[in-house]
């Protein structure tokens, strides 16, 4: 207890705990000739039987080999030799997977003990007060398990990684230019880390290097860049070195730190020197090839400047934060890709992911409105024909009817109008028969953009409307879709999932969505003052500013043959179980348009690494036509153990030869898996 405390009374407050269990820890199994706790029947043994008359039936402790939150030690004075406590019900949600509740008492006990014993255990703090005894308690929730593959280490330090998707270059640049960086599964409850990872290179920090930024407490400043060096990520790094590998946060042993060092000592480079070098290659290739900006008039219409895309960007995350919208910052980046290149996009997720608000927001931040150059269309079970949705033609009195959704006359506007960008969105699209009402769209948005024409009716047909007879669909319209995916909603055809990104959102934490929340900007300064950046409010986005953003595609060329020869081991082993699906020519050609879109920063440093932008696209563009009974494509896509470990099938075997730089498509391959277990079958 702290001096200025009465008794009873908690020394950490409710934000402090909460910091605490933010923290990420590695330990094991305490050994009984620990000095232990006095809660279980066989007193000094780390696993034993209690007398409680709760849900708590068996005890075990965990000793700590990591670094640990400060607050620990600095305001409860907890030294290293304490260890933590847990209980098997606290930890039902790892145990169960194993049977565990069907045990007896006894068995219980030998069980935790056989499988702990020999392991590395990645766990969370929990910190409970005891009123009563005025007592902190070090309780756990365990993360994950694995094989303690260096017998007899006592201690690791944690390397937090930079989260994926941001290049090294990217990375460098914000430590060069004393921004903000996050650290995500790393909180200023613990020391500076000693290390970062980042794309493909393993970071010294220096001791002053790095600051806490007081912003966000996983936010951290490079004040002294200059004592920072980096190396190629060691070879076999997450077999090797690496141990508990979670998201953003690894181990690695006090033996493995010392190897480390010596290698930065004889091979490091500074990464002030590093950048000087990339920033000369970087100037004269953007000298050469990229004119985007160059000869485009300082204004348009209402529009005072030309806005650069990383601003745009910046702008959609900003109006995100003071919404409370809460966008995983990669989604936002993939679904402005996804619309850049292809026209048509469609955002699918569980009920209540916010896929209809971020099309909302993706067209206010363009500048678009409702009843003018946005349309919302929310479709109907009873869409069956395209009639629903254009209308159709009275051939007696020689009048087009249009549907009351509006769309004709919209598009008509759209192409009166190609200055504007226009947007429109079929919201739940798949409550109706898309293969049906939306036939006529299908085509025309692959075509080229001279080709592009929307026909409501032959040329032979007498109309008191000529200018209906044939609509362009120009690049100043895109079309949106949002879909759910469960028993009231329509499968999408093969046809139609060639033709479009399915950009599935997730359901981010509650918990760390309420931290976001907490910590988002509400104004333009605070957004400025938190991240660095300067921002100025952005009264809309022209057509020819969109357009600036896009390069021609360059058909198979845009892509390495190292991105084809995976591609094409997919195609075989899809085609192999249906010779109908696999992956098209359409398919890689807009995959490599896709890839050679990333957008950039105003240094010309990619927003989203190729590596991770590839995986978004296997996942979007192919995994989603890869459906199916239980019996027909488990050896495609995998199998989940009694474990529920997964299992690699077939295309899990071709996308980790790449390192596993698959995570976001192995993620999909996982969850496909558990519903061919639970259902039988996958859609």
């Amino acid at each position: 207890m702290s001096l200025n405390t009465k008794p009873g009374e908690e020394v950490l407050t409710e934000k402090e705990k909460r910091k605490i269990e933010d923290c990420y820890i590695l330990g094991k199994l305490a050994e009984d000739s620990y000095s232990l706790p006095t809660l279980g029947r066989d007193l000094g043994r780390s696993v034993s039987l209690t007398d409680f008359s709760g849900p708590d039936k068996v005890v075990f402790y965990i000793k700590s080999l990591s670094t640990e939150p400060l607050l620990l030690g600095e305001r409860l004075g907890k030294t290293s030799s304490d260890v933590y406590v847990t209980f098997d019900n606290r930890n039902r949600r790892y145990l169960q997977r194993f049977e565990y509740m069907d045990l007896s008492d006894e068995e219980k006990v030998d069980f935790i003990r056989n499988h702990f014993e020999g392991k590395l255990i990645l766990f969370k703090p929990k910190i409970t007060y005891e009123r009563n005894r005025d007592k902190y308690h070090y309780n756990l929730e365990i993360v994950m398990v694995e094989p303690d593959e260096d017998m007899g280490v006592l201690s690791y330090i944690p390397i937090p990684s930079i989260k994926q998707g941001i290049t090294h270059n990217r990375f460098e640049k914000f430590l060069l230019d004393e921004k903000p960086l996050e650290l995500t599964m790393y909180n200023h409850e613990l020391d500076i880390p000693q290390f970062i990872v980042c794309d493909k290179y393993l970071y010294q920090i220096g001791d002053d290097a790095l600051e806490k930024y007081q912003a966000r407490e996983t936010l951290y400043i490079c004040r002294k860049p200059e004592e920072i060096r980096r190396i190629p990520l060691p070879e076999n790094w997450s077999f090797e070195y690496a141990r508990a590998l979670y998201n953003d946060i690894q181990f690695i042993s006090t033996n493995h730190k010392m190897e480390l060092l010596n290698e930065f000592d004889e091979k490091g480079e500074l990464i002030v020197d590093s950048y000087k070098q990339s920033e000369k290659i970087e100037v004269k290739k953007i000298s050469e090839n990229n004119d985007d900006f160059s000869s485009t008039p300082e204004s348009f219409d209402n529009h005072n400047a030309i806005i650069s895309e990383s601003k745009f960007i910046e702008w959609i995350e900003f109006l995100a934060q003071k919404r409370g919208l809460i966008y995983e910052f990669n989604d936002i980046i993939n679904f402005h890709t996804s619309l850049k290149t292809a026209n048509f996009s469609i955002l699918g997720g569980m009920s209540g992911t916010g896929k209809s608000e971020l099309a909302r927001l993706y067209a206010d931040a363009l500048g678009l409105k409702e009843g003018d150059n946005l349309l919302f269309v929310p479709v109907s079970p009873s869409y069956t024909e395209p009639s629903d949705v254009l209308g159709f033609l009275n051939p007696q009195t020689g009048i087009f009817l249009e549907s009351e959704v509006g769309l004709v006359n919209f598009i008509l506007e759209a192409e009166r109008n190609p200055k504007k960008m226009h947007m429109v969105v079929f919201d739940e699209m798949n409550l109706g028969q898309v293969e049906h009402y939306f036939s006529p769209f299908i085509s025309l948005l692959e075509g080229k953009k001279e080709e592009r024409k929307l026909k409501l009716f032959g040329p032979k047909n007498i109309t008191h409307q000529p200018e209906l007879r044939e609509i362009s669909i120009g690049s100043n319209l895109l079309f949106v879709g949002t879909a759910n995916f469960d028993e009231t909603t329509r499968d999408f055809s093969n046809r139609m999932l060639d033709r479009s990104n399915v950009i599935l959102l997730e359901k981010k934490n509650f918990i760390d969505s309420k931290r976001e929340e907490e910590e988002a900007s509400k104004d333009i300064d605070e957004y400025q003052s938190k991240t660095k950046n300067e921002l100025h409010e952005i009264g809309g986005i022209s057509a020819e500013n969109f357009l600036s953003w896009i390069k021609e595609p360059l058909g198979l060329r845009a892509l390495d043959d190292s991105e084809l020869l995976i591609l094409d081991k997919i195609h075989e082993e899809i085609s192999n179980f249906d010779s109908q699906t696999g992956v098209s020519f359409r398919i890689v050609k807009s995959i490599g348009h896709y890839l050679d879109n990333i957008p950039k920063d105003e240094d010309g440093n990619d927003l989203l690494s190729r590596e991770m932008a590839f995986d978004y696209q296997i996942k979007q563009r192919i995994l989603t036509k890869v459906r199916g009974h239980r019996e027909q494509i488990e050896s495609l896509v995998g199998w989940i153990d009694e474990e529920e470990n997964y299992k690699n099938g077939k295309l899990g075997n071709i996308l980790t030869e790449e390192e596993n730089k698959f995570a976001i498509s192995r993620k999909y391959l996982k969850q496909k898996s558990k519903e061919l277990m639970r259902n039988g079958f996958t859609l």
